[in-house]
């Protein structure tokens, strides 16, 4: 048996699995960003002034960041240990509980605890699945399929916001959490009736990986995975900073300087990063099997960056989601080739605390950004520009880490 083996034949033996847990990752970010357009026009009920308004989004964002940190530290020390499938299958039942307070919220505070949840429920599942992915997979196909299993939770964000502006607009402003409430009941449905035969399919692919002629890939010592992961980890604490500090100023730059409706947002978002970042995955994958993780990341991060300064410079809507989908596509290059670099550089057996751990590296980033951003922009108004220049350094501040991070060949 070849030790190289091709996308189609590893496709062949894991398809069912790879599919099923494509299409409950599709689901449930589905049914999340639904309802992303519509809790800030919930905010803007409550709180009413634009100030507190963004304030409340950049801490409801931070506050996400900070539950979803904590569970995926605790994640990473149980995900190794455990059975990752039925814990996937638990972590579910947590998505209708924050879509319900969500829906009956009467003031912001229970938004607050919806986010908790959210952070809860997110901070389990994803790195949970990767690992799951990752650790059935070989190395070689290990970049395209990344790229096509991230396809579940880009494609999701595609439709999901738009539709779910339009609904807020056209029905009632709650009515796409009660859709999303209802996709999460199908999930865990569907879920619960695979259960068996997911157990049964995953167990007999591990089997048959142990029979397959042992990589030449050098064995790394337990320093120079730690050196890797660590590395990984500030390298991801940066991105989550950046992204963090550009989640509450893009959100407050379409609502208040571009004067947008939630349908407007909705289809800004997915346009200009559904699609983009979509569109991307396939070629990044193929990309970083070919020329390896390490090169796809530099040159994606060193591209897309500056684009940022272009942003605050949008006239009108269509300007800002054009120039949001050349960036998105140029950056998000990089995101299969991250998730399979973390596989390449970490130990089979350790992939659940390696993706838990740069997971929660993000999220502490994520904590930080939110806040940073929403005060940049009560400071900075109306000059628009400086808060996208502050949200840019984080992402110059990964390049050091991704030079540094050596293979374990």
């Amino acid at each position: 048996m070849s030790s190289r083996l091709g996308f189609r034949e590893v496709f062949s033996r894991f398809g069912v699995i790879f599919t099923f847990l494509w299409i409950i990752t599709f689901i449930v970010v589905f049914a999340d960003s639904l309802c992303g357009p519509v809790v800030p026009y919930i905010l803007k009920e409550f709180l009413i002034e634009e100030t507190a308004v963004v304030a409340m989004i950049g801490f409801l964002n931070s506050i996400f960041s900070l539950t979803k940190t904590a569970t995926n530290f605790s994640g990473a020390l149980i995900g190794d240990k455990m059975d990752r499938i039925t814990l996937v299958f638990l972590s579910l039942f947590l998505s209708p509980a924050y879509l319900l307070l969500l829906y009956l919220a009467g003031e912001s505070l229970w938004i607050l605890g919806a986010y908790v949840i959210s952070g809860v429920f997110f901070g389990l599942i994803i790195p949970f699945l990767n690992a799951m992915i990752a650790g059935s997979l070989p190395e070689t196909v290990r970049g395209t399929s990344f790229a096509i299993f991230n396809l579940s939770w880009i494609l999701s964000q595609i439709v999901a916001p738009a539709l779910g502006g339009f609904l807020s607009d056209n029905v009632f402003l709650r009515f796409p959490i009660i859709l999303a409430f209802t996709l999460s009941l199908i999930a865990i449905t569907l879920y619960s009736i695979f259960l068996k035969t997911l157990k049964v399919n995953i167990a007999s692919l591990l089997h048959q990986r142990k029979l397959e002629p042992i990589s030449k890939k050098i064995k790394a010592s337990a320093k120079s995975l730690m050196r890797n992961l660590l590395l990984l980890c500030g390298m991801q604490f940066f991105s989550g900073l950046g992204n963090g500090i550009l989640m509450p100023i893009t959100t407050a730059f379409l609502m208040y300087a571009l004067g947008t409706s939630p349908t407007e947002m909705g289809i800004t978002f997915s346009i200009g990063w559904g699609i983009a970042t979509a569109l991307a995955q396939i070629p990044g994958g193929k990309l970083s099997d070919i020329l390896g993780p390490k090169l796809i990341m530099l040159a994606s991060t060193l591209t897309a960056t500056p684009l940022l300064l272009l942003l605050p410079l949008s006239k009108n809507v269509l300007q800002f989601a054009l120039i949001l989908g050349v960036l998105s596509f140029v950056g998000n290059l990089a995101s299969p080739a991250f998730s399979a670099w973390i596989a390449d550089l970490i130990e089979t057996e350790k992939l659940g605390r390696g993706y838990g751990l740069t997971s929660a590296a993000y999220s502490i980033g994520s904590i930080i950004g939110p806040v940073a951003g929403s005060l940049m922009w009560t400071i900075s108004k109306p000059n628009y520009f400086l808060p996208f220049f502050v949200a840019l350094i984080p992402f110059l501040l990964m390049i050091p880490f991704i030079i540094t991070i050596k293979s374990r060949a």
